[in-house]
């Protein structure tokens, strides 16, 4: 399964997202590879310094960027059950491909840049994407500092989101001072911090995100007989 970490302005929370997430993944026993299809590289460099500080589970980590990315990223899906990409803000051939590839599409979103005119690129992106993967499963996440958004600020996540086609706005709220804390060591991240505030949220994201792949369905089951 693949998962597409796409943003608009928010690159610091979607590296802390896509990073969460496939350690998440991970725990659940798959073989997952951490893709960075940033300029910044700041997932492959997390990966790489957990990896160097013998922190479990290790992840795949690999970067991936320019021409050939498309078949480069089918090549990887061979040999990944999971793949997890940290894409940019641009409309790049990274991004296009990434979420063409993707089964769903993560997009952190803070209700002070839910702006539908000022941000129409990145639902234009999107709904492209759509066109050449109606499969798509487009999921905004409020993504906010230490508060929880008010009513207004909630209508407008949902209604930049009703512009992209079948998407929704997840019930889960991610705040970056939690998931900052506990990455303050090289490797490691909120969700190596048991029951903390963000390692709650990404476990609450995760379910939303692999919800309907019948892997984590499985497992649920398994867990809850």
């Amino acid at each position: 399964m693949i998962v597409t970490i796409a943003n608009c302005a928010l690159q610091p929370a979607s590296d802390l997202v896509a990073e969460n997430l496939a350690l998440l993944r991970a725990r659940s026993g798959r073989e997952v590879l951490l893709l960075d299809a940033t300029p910044q590289q700041a997932c492959e460099r997390w990966a790489s310094a957990r990896n160097r500080s013998h922190l479990a589970p290790a992840l795949a980590t690999r970067t991936l960027r320019g021409h050939g990315f498309g078949d480069a990223l089918s090549a990887l899906q061979a040999r990944f059950g999971d793949i997890v990409i940290d894409s940019d803000g641009c409309n790049g051939e990274e991004s296009r491909c990434a979420l063409i590839a993707a089964q769903v599409a993560v997009v952190p979103l803070s209700p002070m840049h839910a702006d539908i005119d000022a941000r129409y690129e990145l639902i234009a992106r999107l709904n492209s994407a759509r066109m050449f993967n109606p499969h798509l499963r487009v999921l905004f996440v409020t993504t906010g500092q230490e508060g929880d958004p008010d009513a207004p600020e909630r209508q407008a996540m949902r209604s930049y989101a009703t512009q992209v086609m079948s998407a929704s706005l997840a019930a889960t709220v991610i705040h970056l001072p939690a998931l900052r804390r506990g990455a303050d060591a090289p490797g490691r991240c909120a969700s190596d911090t048991e029951s903390s505030t963000g390692a709650v949220e990404m476990a609450a994201l995760y379910r939303e995100v692999y919800q309907a792949d019948p892997v984590f369905i499985k497992t649920r089951k398994q867990v809850t007989s």
